[in-house]
């Protein structure tokens, strides 16, 4: 029985709990009515951490104290918070104009005191990563440069009992005349008559699908068919005919357009079945650009190898090369005989195909920025190289100028490259064999089979996207973090013209960042993939550059537009591209430094935009609150290059918020919990969504299915059979 002293205890104990409970809510709302107050007061007044940047442009013409000053005055009195010091310009003769040289001690004057400038200002300073864009310089020698393979070919027959007749030439040529070995290799010469493949050399048109920024649109009216702004479906070059006798041709195989792509390479082999004929000739569609060269071989090659060895990045598609091509005249690897200095004697007596595979130089120089510091592009795949750039531009700018909080880059656009000088050693480590034996692939050829040589190059592609992230923007965040400042980076950048992951690769920097225009009042898609990456990889912040070339015709309406869309697919910081330095106080008229960049202070509505660029931080505050809570995930595929394409994605997913992954996320992010994907920072999708034609290896398909088995919605999964499915006309955008 309970004693009266135990009632008194209970009494006391109840009233302890409830005071302690009464109080722990106070206290949990006094935190939140706090957390509200001080949301609410960012919003009514944000800081400048919430505010808009612009990258500041320089180096057009002269550069000047008082000018520095305005600009820094009006970009403080309109309501940005940042600024990004860029030598970006767009003159014919900069020299003419004023312009001093980069590292000069009058550039050396004037960078200190814009960082001084915009720090009086309560502006963040940040320095763009190279001189121009993207990263490289003229300390970036041909060995640090970026580099790709080049192939020759020559017959040789070698007599029983000594001679050698060489028929064709091994020499090979690049730009500025850098040529590093890599192999020379002899494999017994097929020809049985017939024909198996055509290469030629296009005269490039239009605008490449890999430049083309995608845009929302209806997918029901557009499936399966390309888009994207400024992108318009050419026509088929025309067609390959074969005769026996020169009066009677059949249409032996379709060569479709070749788009232009930033730093494109203009060669392409498209293969077909084995064919015999005397004659071959091309029938042009009316109106196409003749081929400026082409032939047609025997051996067995892989259709459009020079894509699927990353000479040129475009997206995978269905490809034509024939299955009877693992029965005839496929290279075995034993037979590849190494060739060293020349010397054919040791090869057996009959005749033989040597291919001699090098480096050469892809050409590709960092443009737009002050001439006297512009040079080759830097190794997108060494981190050596990567290393160089910072210590020969980024370092030097950090141990002298005080206060800069960040290094930006921009998205790279010098095109591809598909060899390093480390190449064989990366793959050995990334993929667990050895490439060796596969080099004959680097020059097209079928080697074992074509569905080992697919996985082979599948294999050599990633080796390279790997490579970018670990060797080129990892490097880039590794010393940014040693400096204690953040990187903001578009890795890869919405071009894509390397073969890479766009949404994985944004993993290892700070601040990951993509892009839209003010033309795009659709918005684009480039901003979906930043904020998914940022969503799958714990990053706090995804950035765009916004905006892009705004002109003084673009209302501020005009402005929000762009901004509202841009916000909707999950961009939480804008980063005006650009603001040109004006070299004098006083503006009369609107400034154009070389092209319009309307957003400045000579603007005739710089005054009327100062709202937007306030509305723009309020919702970058209320952006930043919470986590994303998106509906579904999209699985772009496991193939690079890779990127959203509008064409691909499912229909279905109006009214919902989604995000896009590829997958490393499937394999490194994403755990289940109750029938739902779950990143480690607790984001939730309710159901993995499969785009069209997403590529998919035997593992990522084992990956599904368990996520499946737990209970994950997976919708639109594909079959098989629809995997690498040729056909005989693949233009593109049929």
């Amino acid at each position: 029985m309970r004693t009266g002293k135990d009632d008194t205890k209970t009494r006391l104990l109840l009233a302890l709990i409830v005071v302690i409970v009464h109080g722990a809510a106070a206290s949990v709302r006094a935190q939140e009515d706090s957390g509200l107050k001080a949301v609410r007061q960012l919003w009514q007044t944000p800081t400048p951490d919430y505010r808009m940047k612009t990258w500041w442009f320089f180096g057009y013409e002269q550069t000047t104290d008082e000018g520095i000053t305005a600009d820094a005055e009006s970009l403080r009195n309109a309501g940005f918070g940042g600024v990004v010091y860029y030598d970006q310009n767009h003159a014919k003769d900069a020299a003419a104009n004023g312009a001093e040289d980069a590292f000069s001690e009058s550039w050396w004057h004037h960078l200190q005191f814009a960082a001084q400038e915009a720090r009086r200002c309560g502006l963040s300073f940040e320095v763009n990563i190279s001189n121009g864009y993207c990263a490289g310089g003229r300390w970036i020698d041909p060995r640090h440069a970026m580099q790709r393979v080049a192939a020759s070919e020559a017959v040789v027959t070698v007599v029983e009992g000594g001679g050698v007749q060489i028929d064709g030439s091994l020499d090979i040529s690049g730009p500025d005349g850098y040529v590093c070995d890599i192999a020379t290799l002899a494999m017994p010469l097929f020809d049985d008559g017939k024909k198996r493949y055509v290469t030629a050399r296009y005269v490039a048109q239009g605008k490449g699908r890999n430049g083309a920024m995608q845009r929302p649109t209806d997918r029901t009216a557009s499936a399966d068919k390309f888009s994207g702004y400024g992108f318009v479906t050419l026509p088929d070059v025309g067609v390959l005919q074969a005769s026996n006798d020169s009066i009677a041709w059949r249409d032996i195989v379709p060569l479709d357009p070749m788009y232009n792509s930033l730093g494109g390479y203009r060669i392409r082999t498209t293969a077909f079945e084995p064919t015999e004929g005397r004659y071959w000739r091309v029938r042009y569609t009316e109106g196409s650009r003749p081929l400026s060269w082409w032939y047609v071989g025997c051996e067995p090659k892989m259709d459009r190898w020079e894509e699927r060895a990353a000479l040129q990045s475009d997206f995978a598609e269905a490809e034509l090369t024939p299955e009877s091509y693992n029965r005839q005249g496929v290279i075995v690897p034993s037979q590849v005989r190494p060739i060293a200095d020349g010397d054919f004697s040791t090869l057996p007596a009959g005749r033989w195909r040597v291919v001699r595979l090098a480096a050469v130089l892809t050409g590709a120089k960092s443009k737009h920025g002050r001439p006297n510091l512009l040079g080759y592009e830097c190794d997108k795949l060494s981190a050596e190289a990567a290393n160089l750039h910072w210590d020969s531009y980024v370092q030097p700018i950090l141990d002298r100028v005080k206060g800069i909080t960040g290094v930006t880059m921009d998205s790279h656009e010098g095109g591809s490259q598909n060899w390093t000088p480390r190449m064989l050693d990366e793959f050995r480590l990334r993929r667990g064999y050895d490439f060796t034996p596969w080099l004959p692939v680097l020059a097209g050829y079928v080697v074992e089979s074509v569905e080992r040589t697919r996985q082979v190059l599948y294999d050599y592609r990633q080796t390279i996207s790997d490579c970018i992230r670990d060797n080129y923007f990892a490097v880039f965040q590794r010393r940014a973090t040693a400096n204690g400042i953040t990187l903001t980076a578009q890795a890869i950048g919405n071009a894509l013209c390397l073969p890479g992951d766009a949404i994985s690769v944004k993993q290892v920097v700070d601040k990951p960042q993509g892009e839209f225009w003010t033309y795009q009042r659709d918005g684009a898609y480039d901003v979906k993939d930043c904020s998914s990456a940022a969503h799958l990889y714990g990053k706090p912040i995804a950035s765009a550059e916004a905006m892009t070339d705004c002109e003084y015709k673009d209302s501020p309406a005009d402005l929000m537009r762009v901004c509202n869309i841009a916000f909707a697919m999950g961009a939480q910081e804008f980063v005006v591209c650009a603001t040109p330095h004006i070299p004098f106080a006083s503006a009369t008229k609107p400034y154009i430094a070389g092209r319009e960049y309307a957003i400045n202070r000579s603007n005739p509505r710089w005054e009327q935009m100062k709202p937007v660029w306030l509305q723009a931080a309020r919702s970058m505050v209320m952006l930043r609150q919470g986590k994303a809570a998106p509906d579904v995930l999209v699985f772009l595929g496991d193939d690079v290059p890779v990127k959203t394409i509008t064409s691909r994605l499912p229909a279905g997913l109006d009214g919902l918020d989604w995000d896009v992954c590829t997958a490393d996320a499937l394999r490194n992010r994403l755990t289940t919990s109750e029938g739902r994907l779950q990143t480690p920072d607790g984001i939730n999708y309710r159901a993995l969504v499969i785009a069209e034609k997403a590529h998919m290896t035997a593992e990522t398909r084992q990956m599904i299915d368990r996520l499946r088995s737990k209970g994950v919605i997976v919708t639109a999964y594909p079959s098989p059979d629809r995997q690498n499915r040729g056909v005989l006309s693949r233009q593109q955008g049929k």
